[in-house]
């Protein structure tokens, strides 16, 4: 498995200068962001190189859309980059925003943030969202997004959607009090759900699975998640009855 490995080569090196053949030997599963090509048109260039590699390898690919406005500084606008790359994904991750912000695709005009704070937010339209995202590539496999209810900065409710074209799962709620840190729960979540796919489980305990671990992640400082398979399995059988407070 390779995780976002073309950030160690952005630099400098454009995709013309890596060896493919050394970087993707031995995996079976390439991970990359869109923190990636929102650096710099070389990092996009390699980001679309490196799926389109992986694709050609037979390596399963995921991106987690992950659109962050402030790095999209070089020219070029986040739907124009990602809709290209995105189209030789295999699992796609977004939060709430990311499928509107990084691929320009949403089901209805509003304000994302005033329904995510008002604990507002409708499984139907994420349904739709998902829908609309796998009808646009159908190249993806599976869709899924996380969805966060910001009662306040330490006090949050979790958890996630996912579509794989025929069925829709909406994962266990959680309802997380004296949140530590929420930096790298979305990573936290994409890892879950990664390991989960690569150990052969099917897409409802993958999707639950990678709730509980980024859940989990909360109670954690820091943006790496520490915890063990054996703690998540142990939430998501119901200890601590879904309120999380480590």
């Amino acid at each position: 498995m390779l995780y976002d490995r073309a950030h160690s080569a952005i630099a400098d090196a454009g995709p013309q200068c890596l060896d493919w053949e050394r970087i993707f030997d031995g995996a079976s599963w390439f991970h990359v962001t869109g923190i990636t090509p929102a650096i710099s048109q070389n990092a996009a260039d390699l980001s679309l190189k490196a799926v389109q590699v992986a694709k050609a390898k037979g390596l399963t690919v995921s991106c987690d859309y992950n659109y962050r406005k402030n790095l999209w500084k070089y020219g070029q606008a986040a739907p124009q980059v990602m809709a290209e790359l995105v189209r030789y994904v295999d699992v796609g991750i977004a939060n709430e925003e990311d499928c509107q912000r990084a691929l320009g695709i949403s089901v209805e005009a509003g304000d994302w943030q005033r329904k995510v704070e008002a604990r507002q937010l409708d499984p139907d339209q994420y349904r739709a969202l998902c829908e609309k995202v796998l009808g646009t590539f159908p190249n993806l496999k599976v869709q899924a997004i996380t969805l966060r209810e910001s009662i306040s900065a330490d006090h949050n409710g979790w958890s996630a959607c996912l579509h794989n074209g025929r069925e829709f799962f909406l994962s266990t709620h959680y309802d997380i009090a004296d949140i530590v840190d929420r930096v790298g729960s979305g990573d936290a979540f994409a890892a879950g759900l990664i390991y989960q796919f690569t150990m052969g489980a099917d897409d409802e305990t993958a999707l639950n699975f990678a709730v509980a671990a980024s859940c989990l992640k909360h109670s954690i400082p820091g943006d790496a998640n520490r915890v063990s398979v054996e703690e998540v399995k142990r939430l998501m059988a119901g200890e601590a009855s879904g309120r999380v407070q480590r």
